[in-house]
């Protein structure tokens, strides 16, 4: 297990927002985090990349204790629920800055510049940018890391269906070099056939883990449903 979350619980003061949440990332797997918005979705990611910090439990990256990793040694390409930018930068000067940090990435920059369609911005500066395209620049500064993890939260706002696509088929190559790929979202639709498992979040509680027949077999739920349609069964059947 590259990633492996154990009994994490994270609270604001007494409001408990993630409680003893286990779960693991396998390198050459993707995997869904999913949930609706407010499930504890980016809490847990924060804890991963280390914005937060557990209140108790352990996170284990590559069988070493996060805690006792420095951030420059994490190995983990991210893509925020927020943008992240230097507004004095053009685009294309964001891509040259990350591939100079990394230059052993053999990743081409005009490829991937080509593929998620920027050229007509590599000279506009952030708050030139629309939402989609500031997207679709964070997913390039990603991919043009050096990372055995890859982390992306809610990472489909704003793109449009093309490079939705696009998108999913870099993930799909990431899977293919051996990379453990965590998404976030609460698009269910949008990981539909892309995920090899799951992790259904609620009220922060994993309530669900495993691939889509084994969440269905757990619960007794037919495996041709949707994850979305598996999700809402498996919810309403908590609340009842």
């Amino acid at each position: 297990m590259y990633l492996e979350l154990k009994n994490i619980n994270f609270s604001y003061g007494e409001n408990v927002i993630l409680k003893n949440v286990n779960f693991g990332v396998e390198k050459g797997e993707i995997t869904g985090l999913i949930g609706a918005n407010g499930a504890g979705k980016t809490t847990i990611i924060y804890n991963i990349v280390k914005k937060l910090i557990p209140k108790s439990g352990e996170i284990l990256l590559n069988g070493k204790l996060l805690k006792d990793i420095q951030m420059d040694e994490l190995n983990i390409a991210y893509i925020p629920d927020e943008p992240v930018y230097y507004e004095e930068l053009t685009l294309m000067e964001h891509l040259q800055f990350v591939h100079a940090l990394y230059p052993s990435n053999d990743i081409d920059i005009q490829e991937l510049v080509k593929r998620m369609e920027l050229q007509p911005h590599l000279h506009k500066i952030p708050s030139m940018l629309s939402k989609g395209t500031l997207q679709k620049m964070l997913i390039a500064i990603a991919m043009l890391r050096e990372y055995e993890a890859f982390i992306a939260d809610e990472p489909f706002n704003g793109l449009d269906p093309k490079q939705i696509k696009e998108f999913k088929n870099l993930l799909i190559e990431s899977r293919a070099n051996n990379k453990a790929i965590l998404i976030s979202t609460h698009l269910l639709d949008m990981v539909e056939e892309l995920c090899d498992k799951y992790i259904m979040i609620c009220a922060g509680e994993v309530i669900a883990a495993g691939s889509k027949q084994e969440i269905a077999k757990k619960y007794g739920l037919d495996s041709k449903k949707s994850v979305e349609e598996l999700y809402l069964q498996i919810i309403e059947s908590r609340e009842q």
